[in-house]
């Protein structure tokens, strides 16, 4: 797996699913990342989050969900994070993380139509 994606819209992503839904007895501590069909998701709690991103290699991993976060966060003057994770583990600029459940087959939550841009498109036809 390796992504670059807007660092603020991946911590909101991740507020996002923090958050234990009513009815559920508690929190998850792991969320599951994974990026895809030029997304990247984030699944916690019975949510999931999507935002697009520059997906460079497929894939998916679990990583604890609070320090996790604090990672992302503790990059505040970033703008972008790259992130890039195999079997052994998750590298996100200098930090280096142990994974758990890391798989290259992944799919989209649901199916997302990628339009192509062509010479015809960028040329204004085909409104």
């Amino acid at each position: 797996m390796h992504f670059t994606i807007e660092r603020k819209r991946l911590v909101k992503m991740l507020e996002s699913v923090r958050r234990k839904l009513p009815g559920q007895k508690r929190k998850d501590k792991e969320v599951r990342l994974y990026a895809c069909a030029a997304r990247v998701f984030v699944e916690a709690n019975g949510v999931t989050a999507g935002e697009e991103a520059l997906v460079l290699r497929d894939g998916g991993c679990r990583q604890p969900l609070e320090q996790f976060l604090a990672l992302v966060k503790s990059y505040a003057n970033k703008e972008n994070v790259t992130i890039e994770a195999d079997e052994l583990s998750l590298r996100m600029f200098t930090s280096t993380r142990t994974v758990s459940d890391f798989t290259r087959d992944v799919k989209p939550p649901v199916d997302f139509v990628v339009g192509g841009v062509t010479d015809t498109w960028v040329a204004g036809g085909n409104k």
